[in-house]
């Protein structure tokens, strides 16, 4: 049975999410960049080593994708620089949308 993906909010002073984490237990780093390119609209722009590993635009706004310290349980989602913008909505509706089923995003 597919699991519903745990998304966290990160919000800004205003109270505005910017930014999200997802746990990465059943979600590799393939399996985001899959799930971003059914994103409409969305653009992988680049396949990064290291923590920062998927980039992408939506409109005008590039965010990126990244494992904090390298070695984490969740990974970043969000514009690069960190700020609030309105593409964010179809971004985090899209990962909150998303089910996951033996390790493999469920469309």
């Amino acid at each position: 049975m597919a699991k519903p993906m745990r998304v966290y909010d990160i919000k800004d002073e205003q109270g505005r999410v910017f930014a999200f984490e997802v746990d990465n237990t059943f979600l590799g780093r393939r399996g985001l960049r899959k799930l971003v390119q059914t994103i409409p609209g969305a653009q992988v722009v680049g396949d990064l080593r290291g923590d920062e590993f998927c980039a992408f635009k939506l409109g005008d706004v590039t965010f990126v994708a990244f494992e904090p310290f390298g070695d984490n349980s969740r990974y970043w989602v969000g514009p690069k620089p960190p700020r609030w913008v309105p593409e964010i909505e179809a971004v985090l509706n899209r990962f909150r949308r998303a089910r996951i089923f033996c390790g493999f995003v469920a469309r």
